[in-house]
């Protein structure tokens, strides 16, 4: 269906619901009108397109995501640095804890410590 087709009958079905009687010139007029009033809609009433929102929700996961890793990497070292002085390990000694909870001392070979 052609543009102007759909605006002819949104509004010989909007002017037969409310009793507004036109000739059929007159109905391809107001369509053109319509249809170009439709046309410059965004002009008029600004309507940010969809890739900014998507933009602002990755936005939003990436900050939340970020927010979250700083968390954890700043719980992680505080927890490696409980263990070197739990252990009585050099303040530079490389250690990290495994997901078992194993202690890893790490000075050019890895060694389970705990």
């Amino acid at each position: 269906m052609e543009r102007l087709k759909y605006w002819e009958e949104c509004l010989d079905s909007s002017f037969n619901e409310n009793g507004v009687i036109v000739t059929p010139e007159q109905l391809t007029a107001i369509a053109i009108d319509v249809q170009g009033g439709h046309e410059n809609y965004g002009m008029a009433f600004y309507s940010p397109p969809a890739s900014d929102r998507i933009a602002d929700v990755e936005r939003e996961w990436k900050k939340k995501h970020d927010d979250l890793q700083r968390e954890f990497d700043k719980y992680r070292n505080n927890a490696e640095t409980a263990v070197k002085k739990s252990l009585k390990q050099y303040e530079d000694a490389k250690v990290s804890i495994g997901e078992d909870g194993e202690v890893l001392l790490h000075d050019g070979r890895t060694t389970r410590i705990q």
